[in-house]
């Protein structure tokens, strides 16, 4: 650079930037003093990168929720292309699962292992995505019947949104899960205070119906059964008496479709 009219607004931000020192510096610095229009770029940056540390400085410096700690421990360091999302997010859930211990015994079903393996699905499930504030869900409550008629699509069997207001509820929305092949639902619904459950589902191939049971996992109680073509899983961080009359609603509204 030898010149003024070799100053260019790419070197006038990278000055603004702080990313120029020594010669090249005083170069566009002197610059600057005959080139107005240069003059308003430097401004201008100067003015959006005070903008940006003034919104921002202050989240560089928060500490990181203890939850995130672990999840971030528990994963590899992965760089996730956005296409791969969906299956991030199973791998987080499934890592999640993974680490879930019954405290109120095993389960004695007569698929257990299947049964036991679905409600570790949907206890990880809760946990990752229960306490997500701009992304719980990826079709939102207003939206229910469209919700509803794509993830009963994916899932392989055809349902209406439960309607559990009479309990306190209303439906935040829900997501499409994966474990591998197997596709899965995850409804979301949250009370007046913001206290959540989710409801997990399935497709059960053999049709098999079975009670209402209870298991408990790290201060989160699951209310889980089999109905039709349904496995289902009710999860939230609620005494188990209040989670059962939440279970039974859903249960209720899923039999009638």
């Amino acid at each position: 650079m030898t010149g003024a009219d070799r100053i260019t607004a790419l070197e006038a931000n990278a000055l603004a930037d702080g990313e120029l020192s020594g010669d090249t510096a005083v170069e566009v610095r002197l610059a600057l003093v005959n080139d107005e229009e240069l003059r308003a770029t430097a401004a201008w940056r100067h003015a959006l990168n005070a903008k940006l540390h003034a919104a921002y400085d202050g989240a560089m410096t928060e500490p990181v929720p203890a939850r995130t700690r672990r999840l971030l421990a528990a994963r590899p360091a992965w760089t996730i292309p956005a296409g791969a999302r969906r299956i991030a997010a199973a791998a987080a859930i499934a890592v999640t699962a993974a680490g879930v211990g019954f405290t109120t015994g095993s389960l004695h079903l007569g698929a257990s292992d299947e049964m036991d393996r679905v409600v570790r699905m949907a206890l990880g499930a809760h946990q990752v995505y229960a306490g997500e504030i701009r992304h719980p869900v990826e079709v939102p409550g207003s939206e229910s019947a469209h919700m509803a008629k794509w993830l009963g699509a994916r899932i392989g069997v055809p349902f209406t949104s439960p309607d559990i207001a009479d309990a306190g509820f209303t439906l935040v929305g829900g997501r499409l899960l994966a474990e591998g092949p197997r596709p899965a639902a995850l409804l979301m619904y949250e009370d007046a205070t913001g206290r959540r459950v989710t409801l997990y589902m399935e497709k059960w191939p053999t049709g098999e119906e079975t009670k209402l049971q209870q298991t408990a996992s790290g201060g989160l109680n699951t209310f889980y059964w089999t109905d039709k073509n349904f496995a289902c899983a009710v999860s939230g961080n609620f005494d188990p008496a209040k989670l059962k009359v939440v279970s039974e609603q859903l249960y209720a509204a899923l039999e009638r479709g």
